[in-house]
């Protein structure tokens, strides 16, 4: 289980949760009062996808309208991660919490996304640029 942050801007990093390659860092804070930020750096793929999986479910779950997901800083993205987006959405949906994916200019998110793009599923659309 992933611990609450303390305060907005608590570092959250799943190091620990990691047994074998890979590193995930998730930054959580909020920009509004309604709105949680979450920062994704490094690799998102079958051993840190579930640590992404739950910082959303907690957020989603938690009393806000929107969750803004940044994948600026990601080196790696697998569909593994593609799949923690989906159920994201999935669960946004059914608490009503709105869920916003920003690329970032990520070229491993953007390879992905070309390659399956989030609106072909009708479940959500990365954030437009600007």
């Amino acid at each position: 289980m992933v611990p609450e942050p303390r305060s907005a801007d608590h570092e959250l990093t799943t190091t620990g949760w990691i047994t074998t390659g890979g590193h995930l860092s998730l930054r959580v804070s909020r920009p509004g009062p309604r709105t949680v930020l979450v920062r994704v750096t490094g690799e998102v793929d079958l051993s840190t996808a579930r640590g992404l999986d739950e910082v959303l479910r907690s957020r989603i779950h938690s009393p806000v309208g929107e969750v803004v997901i940044d994948l600026s800083g990601v080196t790696f993205f697998s569909v593994a991660g593609l799949n923690s987006l989906l159920r994201a959405q999935l669960l946004a949906d059914a608490t009503g919490a709105r869920l916003t994916v920003d690329p970032g200019g990520s070229r491993a998110v953007e390879r992905l996304f070309t390659l399956l793009p989030m609106d072909f599923y009708g479940v959500m659309s990365p954030r437009a640029a600007g």
